[in-house]
């Protein structure tokens, strides 16, 4: 083989590797807050609303309904899902969020308790829990949220 088709045959493995490999690395999704927000919707027994229909796979989680991620790592930042009718439980991978800013599911029917593990929300500026069903107390841990500005449980 001479030189110039070598050069042509190694350019055109290296642009189709790009090409495939390009998409996958520009979702820049991140599995650990990919796997939370699944564990998230498995916690919630009714979306009348339909407002976690775009949860899947077919979609990259940071154009899920109500999923904010911010432009530099593609990492989910905030959560609004506040008066979407939803029922049932906040599960305790939301802790796995760690670039997590605002939470807020007001105005809906969660019920059960507030995971001690939301504690390790380094980055959690605003918690908004408030008009839900939930049991028990807030989590004594939650000073962990050492950014929190503001609590509404």
């Amino acid at each position: 083989m001479s030189f110039p088709s070598l050069f042509l045959s190694m350019i055109f493995i290296y642009t189709s590797i790009l090409l495939f490999c390009l998409p996958i690395s520009c979702r820049g999704t991140n599995e650990t807050d990919h796997l939370a927000l699944l564990q998230i919707k498995e916690g919630i027994s009714s979306d009348p609303l339909g407002v976690m229909g775009s949860w899947t796979d077919s979609l990259q989680f940071c154009e899920w309904h109500g999923v904010i991620c911010g432009h530099r790592h593609s990492r989910v930042v905030a959560l609004y899902l506040n008066s979407s009718k939803l029922t049932g439980t906040i599960s305790p991978f939301v802790g796995n969020l760690s670039f997590l800013r605002v939470f807020s599911l007001q105005n809906n029917s969660i019920n059960g308790i507030i995971p001690h593990e939301i504690s390790s929300l380094r980055r959690l500026q605003l918690l908004l829990l408030a008009d839900n069903s939930f049991e028990g107390k807030i989590p004594s841990n939650i000073s962990g949220c050492s950014n929190l500005i503001k609590l509404h449980a």
